[in-house]
């Protein structure tokens, strides 16, 4: 499925605002606009030992009270520049939008912010939501959980940068919101997740299990065949809606091809095994389906 094309980003910016930075590169292709939330203090919160925080090293100087508003600026500045329209192109460049707030550890006024923000951006008819990331690396940790309440409340598009790349170089991890899927999803697709997470996989031709000798299946919870998953749902065709939909909200991947032990040989009593790939789809539960499939579990259990 196409990654949303992501026209505006709103982030919190602090002590490190790289992450932002990271994000642009990786998925700002298409960025018009980008709202940069920030305090303009310059105090340091007390730790949780009761000590006030602000006690600086004599060697390098770091410790002490940070001037955020200055950061912000600095940060801000250094993006308006590097992101200016070019000549004669007016509508090339990224807008560098900076909006300040007053407290850092009001829980409140930072989802209130990314929410009007939101409803302005949502005054121009070519922005959808699905058009507005919300990348929640910097702030507090109360700024952190204002803004999961907030991608709740509006249905953005919520990314946090890492403090490392992956394997394949990159900063940049989508966000999946799986609770949300428990109001978009029917009782029929819920069970299709249900089924799919409660499988066990073995790589296999026509639903029989065949390996060679000394070659032990290993099972794999959480992965189907799409002939498994229509006997177990006892239908004639996989309700492919459904499952068209489980992968829309990230909740099942689909495999495909992958290699199954095929018995080669035209002789019946002398099998030759080799490893073919075989077409046929099978699913592949996520990790927000995990956690989806045990929500949806649990409710169950509330209301009996």
């Amino acid at each position: 499925m196409a990654s949303p094309k992501i026209t505006v980003l709103i982030a919190l910016i602090g002590k490190h605002p790289q992450h932002v930075e990271h994000f642009i590169r990786e998925r700002g292709s298409q960025l018009k606009r980008i709202h940069l939330l920030h305090t303009c203090d310059n105090d340091q919160p007390p730790s949780r030992d009761g000590s006030d925080g602000t006690s600086e090293c004599k060697c390098c100087g770091m410790g002490g009270l940070i001037d955020y508003g200055e950061l912000s600026n600095k940060f801000v500045k250094k993006l308006q520049r590097k992101y200016k329209p070019e000549k004669g192109k007016p509508k090339s460049g990224i807008t560098i939008i900076p909006e300040p707030y007053d407290e850092a550890h009001d829980l409140w006024e930072v989802q209130d912010r990314i929410l009007e923000i939101v409803g302005n951006e949502r005054e121009d008819d070519s922005v959808q939501l699905n058009n507005i990331a919300l990348e929640i690396s910097g702030g507090t940790n109360i700024a952190a959980a204002a803004q999961i309440f907030a991608i709740y409340n509006s249905e953005i598009v919520p990314f946090y940068v890492d403090n490392k790349p992956d394997e394949n170089g990159n900063w940049v991890r989508d966000i999946i919101v799986p609770e949300n899927f428990g109001k978009k999803l029917t009782a029929k697709a819920k069970n299709v997740l249900k089924v799919i997470a409660e499988s066990e996989f073995t790589v296999k031709p026509n639903g029989h299990s065949e390996t060679p000798d000394g070659e032990d299946p290993h099972p794999v919870k959480g992965q189907i065949t799409r002939i498994d998953l229509e006997r177990k749902l006892d239908v004639r065709r996989a309700p492919d809606g459904i499952l068209k939909k489980l992968e829309q909200f990230k909740l099942i991947e689909t495999i495909s091809p992958y290699d199954v032990y095929t018995n080669t040989s035209d002789e019946e009593d002398d099998p030759t095994w080799e490893l073919v790939p075989y077409s046929y789809n099978a699913y592949k539960i996520t990790k927000a389906g995990i956690i989806a499939a045990r929500r949806f579990k649990i409710s169950e259990q509330v209301q009996k």
